[in-house]
């Protein structure tokens, strides 16, 4: 553990001088920054953030840049103070039938990211690797971690206006009778979540074409387009792609979606918990296309999916 931190710490200050056109990441308070050609890209957030105790959370990406410099994600708003950038969130979580954490709401739960590797393949792109281990006061005192989480980034370099970036988050239960799952009602809301600034003109696409945010889930397909004045600090068209890998479990095409005030989430597993399986991870991919100006919707999508099956 201890050589994986010194490795950790030896690559975040070579990055900290990289400005060539590659991915690097460099460390800051709180967390790394990814850079891609010295340009800050993302934040990931590794230690709990947040005004009060009951709305600290880590685990996530925020900011979140566009191509052109305007950070495009919102983080710990009015409305919704739990919400975080890029997140993945779970309201129900039980052992032996009994609730012992709310990820969502962060009650009784906490993260415990132990570790942060980064790798820079042969083309320039990075990854980043991280794992972490989820408590709760509930189970043992919260002196043992019931859940252990393998995440890996892959962070594309810029290709004209719009860049890629692929998440693979593993869910390993270290516990028997662990069950995973959304809102506790018909929106069943809980998994991968994105909190990102919307503007007046924003619509939203998919498999079927344009898509009319509704109270419930809307079933879409395997990717969300958002799109509107969101770049140049809202004053350009640019946008937003979250792609679900149609390999996840399903289901894997249910989207809560929302025009204001709110997070984009595809939904999974919904307000029925599943059990995980004791030592063998649960393994969500999702991907995110973020643009400035105009896009060839299909052929970026190709290009993830590409991607997704390599990985």
């Amino acid at each position: 553990m201890i050589r994986k931190l010194n490795i950790v710490l030896f690559v975040l200050l070579l990055g900290a001088g990289t400005t060539s056109a590659q991915i690097s990441i460099k460390k800051e308070q709180g967390g790394i920054w990814i850079t891609d050609g010295g340009k800050n890209v993302a934040f990931y957030q590794k230690e709990p953030m947040g005004i009060n105790q009951s709305e600290k959370r880590n685990n996530f990406l925020h900011p979140l840049m566009l191509p052109d410099g305007t950070t495009i994600t919102e983080n710990a708003p009015d409305d919704h103070p739990h919400h975080r950038g890029i997140f993945w969130a779970w309201h129900q979580i039980l052992i032996d039938n009994k609730k012992i954490s709310d990820g969502w709401d962060l009650i009784d739960f906490s993260i415990d990211v132990k570790t942060i590797e980064f790798s820079r393949l042969k083309n320039g792109d990075g990854e980043v690797h991280t794992t972490a281990f989820w408590s709760s006061p509930k189970y043992k005192e919260g002196k043992e971690a019931y859940l252990k989480e393998t995440t890996s980034f892959t962070f594309h370099q810029q290709k004209g206006n719009f860049r890629i970036i692929h998440f693979t988050i593993g869910l390993t239960s270290l516990v028997d009778s662990l069950q995973l799952g959304g809102a506790d009602n018909d929106k069943g809301y809980g998994g991968f979540s994105a909190r990102i600034k919307l503007t007046d003109d924003v619509q939203f696409k998919s498999n079927q074409g344009l898509i009319e945010p509704q109270n419930l889930p809307v079933t879409a397909g395997d990717y969300i387009h958002i799109r509107g004045s969101i770049a140049k600090n809202g004053k350009s068209e640019g946008g937003i792609i979250l792609y679900a890998a149609p390999t996840n479990p399903q289901p894997a095409n249910s989207w809560i979606l929302r025009k204001k005030a709110s997070m984009q989430n595809a939904v999974f597993p919904g307000r029925s918990p599943i059990l995980l399986e004791k030592d063998v991870p649960l393994t969500l991919k999702y991907s995110v296309v973020l643009y400035h100006g105009k896009i060839k919707e299909r052929k970026i999508r190709k290009e993830v999916e590409l991607d997704d099956r390599q990985n």
